[in-house]
């Protein structure tokens, strides 16, 4: 194979050799392969991902964001002639010492109690709310404030479910504790106001309902369910002054305690499906 056609001959073959891919070139090309591959995969994934979103959205038409409704307020009010009086009582002694003076308004609140109960007032709707027991002084220009007893105050919330005889009854426990006994405050209501309430409820039920079917009419649409309610109930009174007598041997004319009307008012904000 020597000489001039043997040393071409081996030149090309050398030639030939020079073309072909290095080891490096190799590793390279197979990264490059790894690569697409995974980006490949990540693309599949992605659309498949964007395809079961689609899907949910198309199997659930009436999702939040494409859904029509409308939110209406309805209001319900309804008058009732109160059952009950609510009266703040309280009495009162000034002594000479604080067990005197304790000694004394004990005595007084025990004849108001047992006064109460015989004219049907319940022992639970007897609430002592405070007692006190605190010097007293009385005062001149022309020397120093002087010490002139002790007074001890008790304090009672009384609820008297006879409403149309509160008056009597209150009259009554005054007859017989005499000027100790104050009356600050009466209060009428109603005891059980369930049965208002439901009234009142169905009324502003009724006012919401139609107020959002005005609505789906003006929009060229339909009244669907409701989807929420949200309720607040409300009651109106006024207190009713009774001013405290004197103790007498009589009672005399009874003092009457005028009920008036109670205004109960439930509004609802109500959420509709429009169709």
């Amino acid at each position: 194979l020597g000489g001039a056609d043997g040393e071409e001959g081996h030149g090309v073959i050398l030639s030939s050799l020079s073309h072909l891919p290095t080891h490096k070139t190799c590793e390279d090309y197979a990264m490059k392969i790894k690569v697409t591959r995974i980006a490949s995969a990540i693309a599949i994934w992605i659309i498949a991902i964007a395809a079961i979103s689609i899907a949910s959205h198309t199997a659930n038409p009436t999702s939040t964001s494409t859904s029509r409704y409308v939110n209406v307020v309805g209001v319900g009010s309804v008058k009732v002639t109160p059952d009950s009086v609510r009266a703040d009582l309280s009495v009162s002694h000034l002594a000479a010492t604080t067990a005197a003076s304790l000694a004394a308004t004990a005595k007084s609140a025990d004849a108001m109690r047992a006064s109460l109960k015989a004219s049907g007032v319940a022992a639970k709707d007897i609430k002592a709310t405070n007692l006190s027991t605190n010097p007293e002084y009385s005062y001149s220009n022309s020397g120093p404030a002087k010490l002139t007893g002790y007074r001890t105050t008790q304090n009672f919330t009384v609820v008297i479910r006879d409403g149309k005889n509160s008056g009597l009854i209150i009259q009554s426990a005054q007859s017989a504790v005499g000027n100790s006994l104050s009356i600050s405050a009466t209060t009428a209501f109603v005891y059980d106001q369930k049965s208002a309430e439901a009234n009142a409820r169905t009324l502003a039920i009724a006012s919401a309902k139609a107020k959002a079917d005005s609505y789906a009419s003006l929009a060229g649409s339909k009244l669907g369910k409701v989807l929420s309610i949200d309720e607040q109930i409300n009651q109106s009174s006024s207190p009713l002054p009774l001013m405290a007598m004197a103790k007498s041997d009589s009672l005399g004319a009874p003092v009457q305690v005028d009920l008036g009307q109670q205004e109960i008012t439930v509004t609802v904000t109500t959420k509709w499906e429009l169709k």
